[in-house]
């Protein structure tokens, strides 16, 4: 079983995993390489980086999470399940994965949300209409299902991706913090 399952390889799912991975936790992403991102030929906003293009920003994230750990899944999820002290997370290709914890980082993939209960509606900090948050989502990511977090914009957030980066690696401080039972602080050499 793993620590942490992350349903999302965009800005968000990316950094929480580079956090559970780095923090010492067994992480896994699954991609479907859809991530809105790809399409933004100029990144220019982003703290401490002139310019980069999103499909760089992105292949950058995952590097980094892949030499803290994570296993780096293409693929996409149909279902997921709460088992007793888990959840089941089954992938197109058929095969099926068990995890403590759980994130959902993305942004377009929603049924998998509305298959556990939650309420959708649309994010009004996006222009464009497109994108739903989930009601009843704190800044913290939690949800009421134990051990499920949700970032960046299905949370409520603003779309940003030095944002999305941001929750996602508050998400991932969170799971690692909650699971060694100290407060977690990676710290830069």
């Amino acid at each position: 079983m793993l620590d942490v399952l992350v349903v999302g390889g965009g800005i968000s799912g990316g950094s929480a995993a580079i956090y559970t991975a780095q923090g010492g936790l067994n992480t896994v992403v699954i991609d479907s390489g859809k991530s809105q991102i790809k399409q933004v030929s100029k990144v220019f906003n982003y703290p401490g980086i002139k310019e980069v293009s999103g499909p760089e920003l992105l292949e950058n994230i995952k590097e980094q999470a892949v030499a803290a750990g994570t296993e780096w899944f293409e693929g996409t999820v149909e279902s997921v399940e709460m088992k007793e002290s888990a959840y089941e997370v089954s992938m197109s290709d058929g095969r099926k994965l068990y995890t403590k914890y759980l994130v959902i980082a993305t942004n377009l993939q929603t049924s998998i949300l509305e298959s556990l209960g939650f309420e959708l509606a649309v994010n009004e900090k996006v222009p464009s209409g497109k994108i739903k948050k989930v009601l009843g989502i704190g800044l913290d990511g939690k949800t009421h299902l134990s051990n499920l977090y949700i970032t960046s914009l299905l949370a409520g957030l603003s779309s940003q991706s030095v944002i999305a980066s941001g929750h996602g690696a508050s998400v991932g401080i969170s799971i690692v913090s909650a699971e060694t039972g100290k407060s977690y602080m990676w710290h830069d050499k």
